[in-house]
């Protein structure tokens, strides 16, 4: 939901532009506001980690992987690291992979692991950013504590922009990595300018909760749904085009449940009033 008046036609578009390749704020289960994600990497159990996995440390995005404590032995890391380098006959840019694991706090022993399924340029026009780690954990049962993980895409320039951002939320069972939340989508923007002080916008953003009634032992996740729309025209008196100014508001909710292996969610994420 967009919190600031319009002051200024140029000055806002340029801030929703900047908005659609950057962070935002965002409102996540109880609290309106910005996220707290998680600013540390262990580095002395990385170290472990990587020998333990044939990774050079030297290959890893220390600036763009994180760690967050899951409990007093274990650690959480989100990770992405290099697994192709450019060289003078191929394309500039290297080749990445994003790998979430839990390790041993005393030796750095991999527990289990899971990769993205995708492998990423870092000279792709569509860019998907560093994988950050919610600050929080979050306890869904009496004995199931999860982890959440955004990631952020975006593609655009001046005259068209889109970007999303979407939730997994991670857990660990018997030793093993479940995924109670799978790319859940939580941002979606998309625009269209003239590259001066036309433009038009829509933002669907989320809010996530965690209620106090369960389904197969899990607390039910209620989701509401906040789609903005903006349409503006600048005046243009040797055009005789006179300025206006359109915003658009709605609000849904749903609710998510868990099945007995994981929340699942209905793929229901267009736009209310973009006509294209």
């Amino acid at each position: 939901m967009i919190e600031k008046k319009i002051t200024s036609k140029k000055v806002i578009l340029y801030f929703i532009f900047f908005l659609s390749i950057s962070s935002y704020s965002q409102k996540i289960f109880k609290e309106y506001g910005n996220r707290e994600y998680s600013d540390t990497l262990n580095i002395e159990l990385l170290h472990k980690v990587c020998e333990n996995l044939k990774i050079k440390f030297s290959d890893v995005y220390t600036d763009k992987s994180h760690s967050i404590d899951f409990d007093s032995d274990k650690t959480f890391f989100a990770l992405q690291y290099i697994i192709s380098k450019e060289t003078e006959h191929e394309e500039k840019g290297n080749f990445y992979e994003k790998k979430y694991l839990f390790a041993n706090n005393s030796d750095g022993q991999v527990i289990d692991q899971i990769n993205d399924t995708e492998i990423y340029w870092d000279q792709d026009a569509y860019q998907v950013y560093e994988s950050n780690i919610l600050k929080n954990k979050i306890k869904f049962s009496d004995d199931t504590i999860g982890v959440a993980i955004s990631v952020q895409e975006s593609v655009g320039g001046c005259a068209g922009f889109s970007s999303k951002q979407k939730l997994t939320i991670i857990s660990l069972s018997n030793n093993k990595i479940i995924k109670l939340l799978s790319d859940f989508p939580i941002r979606k923007t998309s625009g269209q300018s003239n590259c001066a002080g036309n433009y038009e916008i829509e933002i669907l953003e989320k809010s996530i909760e965690l209620t106090k009634n369960k389904t197969n032992g899990f607390f039910d996740i209620l989701v509401t749904k906040m789609f903005t729309y903006e349409n503006v025209i600048e005046e243009n008196l040797d055009k005789n085009i006179k300025g206006q100014e359109k915003v658009k508001n709605k609000t849904e909710t749903e609710k998510l449940k868990f099945n007995g292996k994981n929340y699942d969610f209905k793929k229901d994420d267009t736009y209310r009033f973009l006509k294209w």
